[in-house]
C-alpha cells in the first residue's frame, strides 16, 4: 500500500533527513529509485521548502498537536531544483517510552490549483483596483431561486454612494435592497424580475435612503451573466446620478417658466392693444364732456372723475406691459452715460404740484453728480416712481430728500423720507406687484405696481433697489446703478 499510494508518502528524522519516500514521492523529487532520493537528502528544511522557515513551522505544530493537514507550502523537486506546491499531512511516530522516532506523512502536488488561486486573488486585486477607480459601485451577486441572495464581491465606492461598509453588504445581501426609497422599490424588483427571466439587461433609475438619511437618485445598469444550479449569477453597476437628475428638473423649471413669461408678455401686448382703442375713445369723450359748458356742476364733477379713473386705468395698463417686458427680458434699453442731475429735475418737475398738495418739501442734491450707466428715459421712469412713493406716502409738513453719490464702481440715489416707515415684513413684501401693504384702504391712489416695475428696469439696468428703514422714522430707497 505504501509504494501504491499515488501520492507521495515518507519518514523523516525530526532532523531533516529522508528515511523512507513511496514511489509517488520520488518521482515527485526527479529521482528513479527510493535509494538515491534518501542518499540525496541531507537537510529537509534547507533543501526543500523554498522558505525554510515553513519547516519550523511544520514541527511547532507536531510538536504542539501531534499532527499537521493541509500543511501548504512551496517546495523545489529537488533534483531539477523547479518549484512546485504541496499540501502536507503527518503525525509523530513514538516509541513505547513516548520518545519521537521520526514523522510520517503524505505529500500531494497542488502546483495547478495554487496557481489558480493565485490568479485568481490577482485578478480580484486588479479588478478591485480597478473598481476603486469608478465613481460608483461595482458588485457580482448570486440570487437564489429562494432563500437570501448575496454579494460575492462588492466595490469600496458603496461606503460613498450608500454610506455603508463593504463588509456590512457583504454580510447582508438584501441591505442596497432596503435603502431603496419605497416609491421606487416595486417597480425595480419587478424590472429586475423580469431580467432574471429573460437574461436580459435591466437599466433603470430610482431615489435610495442612505444611512445617513439623505435621498439621492442612482443609475442601476445590470445583467446576468450566467445560471447557477440554485439561481443566478449578476453583475452590475451603480452611479449616482443625483447632480444630473437635479439640473434636468431647473432646465424644465426654467423651460417652463420662460413659456410662461413668454405667453405672458404676448398676453399683456395683446390685452394692451385691445383695451386702449375703447379706453381712448372714453378718454376723448370725458374730456369733451369735461369741457362742454352747457354741463351743470355736478356732471362736470362725474366728468371729470371719468377722466381721472380712466387716466389711471392707462396708467396700470402702461406699468402692467412694461412689467411684463421686464420680467421677460424684452425691455429696449440704451444704456449709456447719464448725468442723475437731469432727469431728478425733470421728475421733480412733474410732482411739484403733488408735493405742493402734500406739504411735502423736497431737496434734490446740488451738483457736480457721477454720472451712471443707464437708460436715461427708464432712469427717469424709476427715480419719478421713488420720488412719487416719498411724497404720497409722507406726513403733511414733511420732507423727501435726495443724494447721490459714487460707493466703487457703483453710484448710489438715495430718496430718503420723514414718513411712517416700514416695518420687516412690509420690506419683506415690498416689490410684489399688487401689493400695496395695506394702503389700499388709505386715501392714496395707487396700483401696487410702481416698485416691483421700478426693481425690473433697475436690474434690467444692472442695478438694484434696497430699502432700509424703521417704523416710525420714515424710510431710504438706494438705487444703485453701474458707475459710467
Amino acid at each position: 500500500m505504501f509504494d501504491l499510494l499515488p501520492v507521495g508518502a515518507y519518514r523523516s528524522t525530526p532532523d531533516g533527513r529522508q528515511l523512507r519516500a513511496n514511489q509517488a514521492l520520488v518521482r515527485m523529487n526527479g529521482y528513479s529509485s527510493e535509494a538515491e532520493l534518501v542518499a540525496a537528502v541531507r537537510d529537509i528544511a534547507g533543501e526543500w521548502y523554498v522558505e525554510p522557515a515553513r519547516r519550523a513551522e511544520f514541527r511547532r505544530l507536531l510538536d504542539t498537536t501531534g499532527r499537521v493537514q493541509g500543511f501548504v507550502s512551496e517546495v523545489y523537486r529537488h533534483r531539477t531544483r523547479e518549484r512546485i506546491w504541496v499540501s502536507e499531512n503527518a503525525h509523530l511516530v513514538r516509541d513505547t517510552l513516548g520518545n519521537v522516532l521520526c514523522y510520517e506523512g503524505t505529500v500531494e502536488e497542488v502546483t495547478e490549483r495554487m496557481r489558480t488561486q493565485q490568479a485568481l486573488a490577482h485578478s480580484e486585486a486588479q479588478l478591485r483596483v480597478i473598481a476603486q477607480q469608478l465613481p460608483g459601485v461595482v458588485y457580482l451577486s448570486h440570487i437564489p431561486h429562494e432563500g437570501q441572495p448575496r454579494f460575492l464581491f462588492i466595490s469600496e465606492g458603496v461606503r460613498t454612494l450608500y454610506g455603508v461598509e463593504p463588509e456590512q453588504a457583504l454580510r447582508d445581501g438584501r441591505l442596497l435592497q432596503r435603502m431603496r426609497h419605497p416609491e421606487d422599490d416595486g417597480r425595480v424588483r419587478a424590472g429586475l424580475a423580469t431580467s432574471e427571466w429573460q437574461m436580459s439587461t435591466h437599466q433603470d433609475e430610482f431615489r435610495i435612503v442612505r444611512a445617513d438619511g439623505a435621498v439621492r437618485w442612482v443609475q442601476a445598469t445590470s445583467a446576468p451573466v450566467r445560471r447557477a444550479p440554485d439561481g443566478v449569477i449578476r453583475t452590475g453597476v451603480i452611479f449616482d446620478v443625483t447632480e444630473r437628475r437635479e439640473a434636468a428638473e431647473l432646465r424644465s423649471e426654467r423651460d417652463r417658466a420662460e413659456a410662461a413669461r413668454r405667453a405672458t408678455a404676448g398676453l399683456l401686448a395683446r390685452l394692451s392693444h385691445e383695451l386702449r382703442t375703447p379706453l381712448n375713445a372714453v378718454l376723448g369723450f370725458a374730456q369733451l364732456l369735461e369741457r362742454d359748458p352747457t354741463l351743470g356742476p355736478r356732471q362736470q364733477t362725474f366728468a371729470a372723475e371719468s377722466l381721472r379713473a380712466g387716466r389711471l386705468l392707462l396708467a396700470l395698463l402702461d406699468d402692467v406691459l412694461d412689467l411684463g417686458r421686464a420680467e421677460s427680458g424684452q425691455f429696449a434699453l440704451q444704456l449709456g452715460p447719464v448725468d442723475p442731475a437731469e432727469p431728478l429735475a425733470l421728475s421733480h418737475s412733474l410732482l411739484v404740484a403733488l408735493a405742493a398738495e402734500q406739504g411735502v418739501q423736497v431737496t434734490l442734491p446740488a451738483g457736480p453728480l457721477p454720472r451712471v450707466l443707464a437708460d436715461a428715459q427708464r432712469l427717469r421712469q424709476v427715480l419719478t416712481n421713488l420720488l412719487s412713493n416719498a411724497i404720497k406716502y409722507n406726513r403733511r409738513g414733511g420732507w423727501v430728500r435726495v443724494a447721490v453719490a459714487q460707493v466703487g464702481q457703483e453710484v448710489v440715489i438715495a430718496v430718503s423720507d420723514s414718513g411712517p416707515g416700514l416695518d420687516s415684513t412690509q420690506q419683506a413684501q415690498l416689490f410684489q406687484p399688487f401689493n400695496r401693504l395695506g394702503a389700499e384702504r388709505g386715501p392714496v391712489a395707487g396700483t401696487g405696481l410702481g416698485l416691483a416695475l421700478s426693481q425690473q428696469l433697475a436690474r434690467a439696468m444692472g442695478g438694484n433697489i434696497g430699502v432700509h428703514s424703521t417704523p416710525g422714522e420714515g424710510a431710504c430707497f438706494s438705487l444703485r446703478l453701474p458707475a459710467a
